[in-house]
């Protein structure tokens, strides 16, 4: 009877080991407040808190986040600002707050950035061949308005390894968008906002303003598939064939990249992560009359 009982609980045990080894997500998706409510305890999830300002999450943050302000992952490079770190660089920060390669990682920031801060640490990571990644449908605001809990803790994580893979099909630089455009091939769509595009865009481009994929007053939180992709068809984009997003310097594109690649499945999307400070500093052609 005891060698049967020990046999049990090593079995329990080794199905336990197995269900916590195994991602909570398999590809980078827009979760609830519900999904990550009902995960927030699990010993594989880790959270980070993308929002643009630290005092934000000194005041108050979602219990077990972590603080990762994005322009930690950027730097300027031959003068040029806001260009990504290299991927052994991105790899140490991301292994320094605790995110390993086996945990799943939930992003969120809020609607004053139009959720483009918690989009873009999705782009990094995925960028860096990581997959288990969730981004917060809502933001803090949603989750507080349901009365979930907040804190002023900071989560007790030990620093880990982040080993990268780097994925090439997630972004695009300046020389195969300047021949794209130039052959006309390119569905380029600019997240920026109505008054900067028509300030200056890249040539063919589409102003696809990011907040428009958005819905809500004080509660913001994604469009419906269906209103997506109805928006997207009016702007004449053929969501079969290919498309690149950018912005001022990625982050915003970061946010069409992941509303038309995971929200809507649309495979064919690539960000411009230089963007317009990349394009323009290159002086590159440009348009100034809004399409």
């Amino acid at each position: 009877m005891v060698r049967g009982l020990a046999t049990t609980v090593a079995m329990t045990l080794l199905v336990s080991s197995h269900l916590i080894s195994q991602p909570l997500l398999t590809q980078p998706t827009l979760v609830t407040t519900d999904w990550l409510a009902h995960h927030l305890d699990h010993p594989n999830l880790r959270i980070i808190d993308a929002r643009p300002t630290l005092r934000d999450y000194l005041d108050g943050h979602i219990p077990k986040s972590v603080y990762l302000n994005t322009e930690t992952l950027r730097v300027s490079l031959g003068g040029v600002p806001a260009q990504l770190l290299p991927a052994d660089r991105l790899a140490e920060i991301f292994g320094a707050i605790g995110v390993g390669n086996h945990h799943t990682v939930v992003i969120y920031s809020g609607a004053d950035d139009a959720f483009a801060h918690a989009t873009y640490v999705a782009f990094v990571l995925n960028l860096l061949g990581h997959r288990s990644i969730g981004v917060l449908d809502g933001g803090l605001e949603k989750w507080r308005a349901e009365g979930r809990p907040v804190t002023t803790d900071f989560p007790k994580l030990m620093p880990t390894r982040f080993v990268p893979r780097i994925s090439q099909k997630l972004r695009v630089d300046w020389l195969t968008l300047l021949q794209s455009v130039r052959r006309r091939e390119a569905q380029t769509l600019d997240a920026r906002s109505p008054k900067a595009f028509a300030s200056g865009h890249i040539p063919t481009a589409r102003n696809a303003f990011l907040r428009e994929n958005l819905q809500g007053d004080k509660i913001v939180t994604w469009k419906s598939k269906e209103e997506l992709i109805q928006r997207f068809q009016k702007l004449g984009i053929d969501l079969k064939k290919p498309i690149i997003t950018y912005c001022t310097s990625g982050r915003e594109a970061s946010q069409l990249w992941f509303t038309l690649r995971y929200i809507l499945g649309i495979d064919r999307v690539l960000v411009y992560d230089g963007s317009w400070i990349d394009w323009s500093a290159r002086k590159l052609p440009k348009e100034s009359a809004s399409r």
